[in-house]
């Protein structure tokens, strides 16, 4: 009953459907048509969390931080909060990297729907940030990941067989660009993790064959083993409907937990499956051990605390599983402290807490 109502969350009366479900449900979709949400591992906005929320608070301050510093190009104090984000390996709650919210700040002027006008104001501003500061890889990151998230603003988040030719043309070409930017980068003795996860993002989107794209986890695996969003973004290449076969994704992520080992590696395993299994009507990875699930979500808490997020997709992912007893103790943890990200709505969230009260 309770994975029953999983599915009713998103195709009742909220009205929800995802970008991923529209791409699944297009008959005869293949690879090729199959370019769904590719650049959904941006920071966090405002808009998906409760700026009042104790959890998300610093990370919120920090963003605010980073984009003022960008409207002022003040590009010296930029690229110190980078360096040392990047050597201190910091983390906020929860366990993620401050270098990934950094990033994922200045990927975009203020938001993906900005009109062109506003796109290209602020890749001007990042190309004279390379220009003040030629030798720091820092700017370059971030212009070649802004030009991908530019170019899911050309293609859009409709049916891939829908989109116009004009749109697929300027995403690839946008794609292009920040591989050439990340190639000008590649030399620079200072090696950054999120120059690698921009290249996964090139690397899914140009069809890259799967010993180039395990050479690149590789090599970003040497520059910073504890980057979770490179296996996050490798075992999303490897699901069925990208590059891989059903179980290559649940198994890469076993062997990554195990090659890091401890309750770091348990809690890589949670948030790979969060990041797989979260929020979707379906499991992507319907392989995914739940038990290690919950043993890496206790690791996580262990090692960094939780978040509203992880808690709530936690729940969510629990509901689908049919894990009555956890689900309860987690809905009893959380309240009424609902999150956007998961939810979509409060309607969906309460559906799902009163199911538990539904029989078996």
């Amino acid at each position: 009953m309770l994975k029953v109502v999983v599915c009713a969350l998103f195709l009742g009366a909220a009205g929800f459907i995802s970008p991923l479900t529209q791409l699944a449900a297009e008959p005869g979709n293949g690879r090729a048509l199959m370019l769904a949400p590719i650049f959904q591992d941006a920071a966090i906005s405002a808009d998906d969390e409760n700026t009042t929320d104790p959890d998300t608070q610093p990370a919120t301050a920090f963003q605010t931080t980073v984009r003022h510093l960008l409207d002022e190009e003040k590009f010296d104090q930029l690229d110190e909060i980078a360096g040392a984000v990047r050597a201190q390996k910091s983390r906020f709650r929860g366990g993620d990297w401050k270098l990934h919210y950094f990033y994922g700040t200045l990927e975009e002027p203020g938001s993906l729907t900005a009109v062109d006008a506003a796109w290209e104001a602020h890749f001007e501003r990042l190309e004279r940030w390379i220009s003040s500061h030629p030798d720091s890889i820092t700017p370059r990151v971030a212009l070649a990941a802004a030009y991908l998230r530019f170019a899911w603003k050309a293609r859009g988040s409709g049916y891939a067989n829908k989109v116009v030719p004009e749109g697929w043309k300027a995403f690839k070409e946008r794609v292009q660009k920040a591989r050439e930017v990340l190639e000008q980068a590649r030399a620079f003795p200072a090696k950054d993790p999120g120059w690698y996860r921009a290249m996964q993002t090139v690397a899914l989107a140009q069809a890259w064959d799967r010993k180039r794209a395990e050479q690149l986890l590789a090599e970003a695996n040497d520059v910073e083993p504890g980057y979770y969003y490179l296996d996050e973004a490798y075992a999303n290449y490897l699901l069925p409907k990208w590059y891989g076969r059903p179980g290559d994704a649940e198994e890469f992520a076993s062997t990554v937990a195990d090659r890091i080992g401890g309750a770091e590696g348990d809690s890589t395993y949670f948030m790979v499956a969060l990041s797989l299994n979260c929020c979707r009507e379906q499991a992507q990875a319907p392989q995914i051990s739940w038990d290690r699930v919950k043993e890496g979500f206790a690791s996580l808490e262990q090692l960094y605390g939780s978040t509203n997020y992880e808690r709530n997709g936690l729940a969510f992912m629990a509901l689908r599983q049919g894990d009555r007893q956890f689900a309860q103790q987690l809905f009893a943890r959380i309240g009424d402290d609902w999150n956007k990200r998961v939810w979509r709505s409060k309607e969906n969230f309460e559906s799902g807490k009163a199911s538990l009260n539904q029989g078996p």
